[in-house]
């Protein structure tokens, strides 16, 4: 078990959410990094790279394009570091019983501190990813079209070869049992298109099949995020040509 301080974070969901929703891609991010996260499983996932980076560049621009009036970033920050890593807080003077008096201080400087403590903030939106994650994952859906984004984006990165299928397809690699784990817990066991109970208590000739979401075959990438529960005869009926995933979902009673 880890602790998920969910209190504050359905907010930046919300956002990212948007974000996917609106086929906002990535854009200026770690290349390399993309790249090492694409072609095999990691746990530190690509989406949680485009969380990220989706954060850091749309506070970043909102900071830089309206300036002026700060005042409501710094406290939403004050309140984020003091709950997450009081310890990199950079504004801790706020928390003071005459705190009040620092934040004019603080606005006038905020830009200044935004870039001095760009590692500080960055640190911030890596640990609220991991709470964001932890929400997004259980939205297949939404995994659809993220690694649809995805895919975009490997089509149009350069690989190195020997990462790459003769037909330029990154190869596959075999599933990791974390990944397996994580994503039978996630569909409850269960074929995600016919629901058929997978658990093999009961019913031990149901073999489980991980599906690839956007198939390798289509710029699909070895993201645990992009990895489904099928029942080896639908897995079978689904060519590396198909998109596709379901919203059933099992009932919590």
């Amino acid at each position: 078990m880890t602790e998920q301080n969910l209190n504050h974070i359905y907010s930046f969901a919300s956002h990212i959410d948007g974000n996917i929703q609106s086929e906002i891609g990535f854009w200026n991010y770690d290349e390399e990094l993309f790249i090492t996260r694409s072609l095999r499983f990691n746990k530190k996932t690509l989406l949680h790279h485009y969380i990220e980076t989706s954060l850091w560049n749309d506070y970043n621009r909102d900071i830089r394009k309206f300036g002026g009036d700060y005042s409501h970033h710094i406290e939403n920050f004050d309140e984020l570091f003091t709950e997450f890593i009081p310890d990199k807080n950079p504004f801790k003077k706020l928390q003071e019983p005459d705190g009040e008096d620092f934040l004019d201080s603080y606005n006038d400087d905020f830009e200044k501190i935004w870039t001095a403590k760009e590692n500080n903030f960055r640190e911030l939106f890596n640990i609220i990813s991991d709470n964001v994650f932890y929400i997004l994952f259980n939205n297949r859906g939404l995994l659809l079209k993220f690694n649809e984004k995805v895919a975009e984006t490997v089509r149009d990165t350069a690989y190195n070869e020997d990462d790459l299928t003769k037909k330029g397809k990154i190869k596959r690699k075999n599933i990791p049992q974390w990944v397996k784990k994580a994503v039978y817990s996630r569909d409850k066991g269960r074929c995600i298109k016919c629901s058929k109970d997978l658990s093999g208590i009961l019913s031990t000739d149901r073999v489980q099949n991980y599906d690839h979401i956007v198939p390798l075959n289509l710029f699909g990438v070895n993201d645990p995020t992009n990895i489904q529960l099928l029942y080896q005869s639908c897995n079978l009926t689904k060519s590396g040509d198909i998109i596709e995933t379901t919203n059933f979902y099992a009932e919590w009673w």
